[in-house]
C-alpha cells in the first residue's frame, strides 16, 4: 500500500510524559523517512535501561525514543517507502500502546499495493545474549516469525507468525505493550513510564493481570513481542524475507540482528544478503 494523506497524532509519550506530535505524510522517497533521515541511515539502539520489555527503539542521532509501534504499524501493513514521519517532542506519542491506532489510521489514508525491496538471506545469522537468550534468522522464501518468552507470573507462551497484512491486523497490531507493577514506581522515580497508563499497557501484578478491557488475547504478551520484533526489523529499510526465530528477546537483539544485517549488506562481495 502507499499513503496518499497526512495523518497527524497527539499525545503523551509512554516514557516522558509530554505532549508530543507525529506526521505521517507521502514523500517521494525509496525507503521510509524520519525526521528528514532515511531510517535505514539511522544507527538503532535498544535500551537496557531497567527492565528491556518496556524500552522502546532509540534514535541515537534524533533521540527519538519508543519508534517501534508506529514502524511496527507501517511494516505490518507492508509499507516501507514514499512515507515521511515528522516526531516532535522526542518521542513517539504512546496512543494505544500497540499498533492498532496507527493501523487504523493509515488504511484510512492509502491505497493500491507497492512492489517493496526485499531482503533475501542465503545463510543463517545468530545473535546470542545473556542467560540463553537468542534471536535467529534463517533463509525463507516469506517473513515468517516463531518467537517464545518466559515471565514471572505469566510463564512460557510461544507464538509462530506468518506475515501478511491481513495477518498482522487481526494477530498482531493490538497487542500491547506491558510492565511489572513492582517495577513501576523505580521507573518512574528515574524519569520513565511517566506517560504509561492503563490504556496502553498491561500491569503484571503478582496476583492479578490490570489492563483496560482485560486482556484481547490469552497469550498477548508474545503476540506484543512479535509487534515490537517486527518494528525493529523496519530500520533495515526494506522488508525481509526470513524465518525468525526468537527466545526470550527484546529490543536490544531485535536492533543487534538489524544492524549485522545492515552491516553485512555494506560489506562488498559479500554474499550472505542479496537485496
Amino acid at each position: 500500500m502507499r499513503l496518499n494523506g497526512t495523518i497527524i497524532l497527539k499525545g503523551a509519550g509512554l516514557h516522558s510524559g509530554k505532549e508530543c506530535e507525529l506526521i505521517i505524510e507521502p514523500c517521494d522517497s525509496p525507503e521510509i523517512i524520519m525526521n528528514n533521515v532515511p531510517i535505514s541511515k539511522f544507527r538503532t539502539n535498544g535500551s537496557n535501561r531497567g527492565s528491556d520489555y518496556i524500552f522502546g527503539s532509540e534514535i541515537e542521532s534524533e533521540k527519538i525514543m519508543t519508534c517501534e509501534h508506529v514502524l511496527s504499524a507501517l511494516a505490518g501493513l507492508d509499507i516501507f517507502s514514499g512515507v515521511k514521519l515528522t516526531v516532535r517532542g522526542g518521542e513517539m506519542p504512546a496512543l494505544d500502546g500497540c499498533a492498532d491506532r496507527v493501523c487504523s489510521e493509515i488504511l484510512k489514508h492509502c491505497e493500491g499495493s507497492e512492489n517493496a525491496n526485499v531482503i533475501e538471506l542465503t545463510q543463517p545469522i545468530i545473535i546470542y545474549g545473556n542467560k540463553n537468550r537468542f534471536v535467529a534468522a534463517f533463509p525463507c522464501n516469506e517473513f515468517h516469525v516463531t518467537y517464545s518468552v518466559e515471565y514471572k507470573y505469566i510463564g512460557c507462551q510461544i507464538m509462530d507468525y506468518t506475515h501478511s497484512p491481513e495477518n498482522y491486523l487481526s494477530e498482531i497490531s493490538r497487542a500491547r505493550t506491558f510492565a511489572y507493577e513492582s517495577d513501576i514506581e523505580y521507573l518512574r522515580s528515574h524519569g520513565m513510564a511517566l506517560g504509561g497508563t492503563l490504556d496502553n499497557a498491561i500491569v503484571i501484578g503478582e496476583h492479578e493481570i490490570k489492563a483496560s478491557g482485560g486482556l484481547r488475547f490469552a497469550n498477548e504478551f508474545v503476540r506484543h513481542k512479535i509487534l515490537d520484533l517486527i518494528g525493529d526489523l523496519a530500520s533495515l529499510g526494506k522488508k525481509i524475507n526470513a524465518h525468525i526465530i526468537a527466545v526470550r528477546a527484546g529490543h536490544e537483539l531485535h536492533l543487534r540482528l538489524a544492524e549485522k544485517i545492515k552491516n553485512l549488506q555494506n560489506l562488498k562481495g559479500e554474499k550472505i544478503l542479496n537485496g
